[in-house]
């Protein structure tokens, strides 16, 4: 039911209607005190769904704030792959081109004939090469005069058990190997242990 009062003041004031929480069926102002009753349900309503929003908001910042470690982690096992599939590829390319006579040893002959710590005997050099590799080598330090010396007291012994391109150097002193395929396994390792600091 509707009271509406008129309270004595000299200055207009704005107009205060109270209403009760209850209106009889009927009323002519049902439908205005229905309505005014339905905006307290309708601001709960909203303050569930601000609550419900501030919470999807705040999944929504903590998912974008986890997003850079997650993609660094990812970025991580694909720079792992990516780095196996390159080794892969290069021992590929160092095997073909060792295995088809691409490398030519003769600068690593050159280098232990001028770098030889020789023992008790100036001729104890012997320097072992792959068969196919040999004649190679030989023909190319025939042609590099200043070693005419160190390669007249060296010999040259074709061992099959030595890789194509590699070269295996043996004195009194000691004895030096060096093989493409275990110098790229080296630098393998290496590029690994960086990717993995």
């Amino acid at each position: 039911m509707t009271t509406v009062e008129k309270l004595p003041v000299p200055v207009p004031i704005v107009g205060l209607r109270l209403h009760a929480r209850t209106v009889a069926p009927g009323s002519p102002h049902a439908e205005k005190v229905a309505w005014l009753l339905s905006l307290q349900v309708r601001e709960q309503q909203r303050q569930a769904d601000a609550a419900s929003l501030q919470t999807f908001a705040n999944g929504a910042k903590q998912a974008i704030a986890a997003l850079p470690k997650a993609v660094g982690d990812r970025l991580d096992e694909v720079a792992a792959i990516a780095v196996e599939l390159g080794l892969a590829v290069a021992r590929e390319i160092v095997g073909n081109a060792l295995d088809r006579g691409f490398v030519d040893p003769t600068p690593t002959v050159a280098r232990c004939l001028r770098d030889c710590v020789h023992g008790s005997n100036r001729t104890d050099l012997v320097i072992r090469l792959h068969p196919a590799d040999l004649e190679l080598v030989q023909r190319q330090l025939a042609l590099m005069t200043e070693l005419r010396d160190e390669v007249a007291g060296s010999r040259f012994v074709a061992d099959p058990s030595v890789g194509r391109g590699a070269v295996r150097a043996e004195t009194d002193a000691g004895r030096l190997r060096y093989d493409p395929r275990e110098a790229l396994e080296r630098i393998a390792t290496e590029v690994r242990r960086e990717v993995t600091a």
